[in-house]
């Protein structure tokens, strides 16, 4: 029986995997930004929420635009 946890193969696999790494690597510091800006401001959970929020996108703009780089680089 195949393992169900293989490395991507495809185009798209390798694509969302880029998507979800950034979207982990813009959350992480977002998070931390948020908790930072909460301890002077207050609403903790606002604060979290919003900058979050905007790590994640940003996160996954530049994950988006990383893959599509790596991607027209190796065309010949």
């Amino acid at each position: 029986m195949p393992t169900q946890f293989e490395s991507p193969t495809s185009g798209s696999d390798q694509e969302f995997t880029y998507m979800a790494v950034g979207m982990v690597g813009g959350a992480i510091p977002g998070i931390i930004i948020g908790l930072i800006v909460a301890m002077f401001a207050g609403h903790a959970a606002m604060w979290v929420s919003i900058t979050g929020g905007i790590g994640i996108i940003l996160g996954l703009l530049i994950a988006r635009g990383l893959y599509k780089k790596k991607k027209n680089s190796s065309r010949p």
